[in-house]
């Protein structure tokens, strides 16, 4: 009702997931689109879970008036690691089936490789883009694991019990990625890596994604984005 108001995209879970299990009863993501319908408000979403389909509904109809747009994020093409590094989250292909339904539906879908975890997904890259363009994903991005200081002693516990043989290699890559260190907290750098080895990996990205056609809207291909939104302020272009 403000008259400041300009209805600028509203973002949902920049921070963390607006499907955790909880909301199948609570419902609270489901009402805040309808609001955002209701008052023609853009949404875009990032999301691992497949609760999304639900809300499809409401989805569509946003894509039909102030627009809408899903980012569901598959990081690991490996059922097995993907579930021992996220427990409790939709199995990869089950990610995909979302992916497929939402862009049946006429929403437009992009995947992001979030997060690439050096010395264990970076070899899953090209399959994941091929996999999500056949899914009818229009976009992608890629965002380096983050490691702030309460979720670093976490990650080495998960990775030391779930990869013994791999921990040191992974730890070392992620080293290589972040300048000697294991997390950049810095904007602007926290969602993105630097040297070779980043490098390597960003180009494979970006090349696999022009071979699959992702991205084709945008002038240059962006490897780390905000959630859900490009650098010129379009949904999923």
């Amino acid at each position: 009702s403000k008259r400041t108001w300009k209805r600028e995209l509203v973002a949902f879970s920049g921070n963390t997931d607006c499907y955790q299990p909880l909301e199948a009863s609570y419902g609270l993501t489901r009402r805040c689109l309808e609001v955002c319908l209701e008052h023609r408000t853009p949404v875009a979403l990032i999301t691992k879970g497949a609760l999304v389909r639900r809300d499809i509904d409401v989805l569509a109809k946003l894509v039909r008036g102030p627009g809408a747009g899903v980012a569901v994020t598959i990081p690991f093409l490996d059922e097995r690691v993907a579930r021992l590094i996220e427990p409790g989250a939709p199995s990869p292909k089950k990610r995909f089936d979302t992916m497929r339904a939402l862009s049946d539906a006429g929403i437009p879908t992009r995947i992001g490789i979030a997060p690439l975890v050096p010395g264990l997904n970076e070899s899953d890259v090209p399959e994941l883009l091929a996999r999500a363009k056949a899914a009818g994903a229009t976009s992608a991005f890629l965002t380096l694991l983050r490691l702030p200081a309460e979720v670093l002693p976490v990650f080495r516990e998960r990775i030391a019990e779930s990869f013994p043989e791999r921990a040191k290699h992974i730890e070392s890559a992620i080293l290589d990625m972040r300048g000697g260190r294991m997390n950049r907290s810095e904007f602007g750098q926290r969602m993105k890596g630097s040297g070779p080895r980043w490098d390597a990996v960003a180009r494979l990205f970006e090349i696999h994604c022009r071979r699959n056609g992702l991205n084709v809207a945008r002038s240059t291909p962006v490897t780390v984005v905000p959630p859900s939104i490009d650098p010129q302020g379009q949904l999923f272009a």
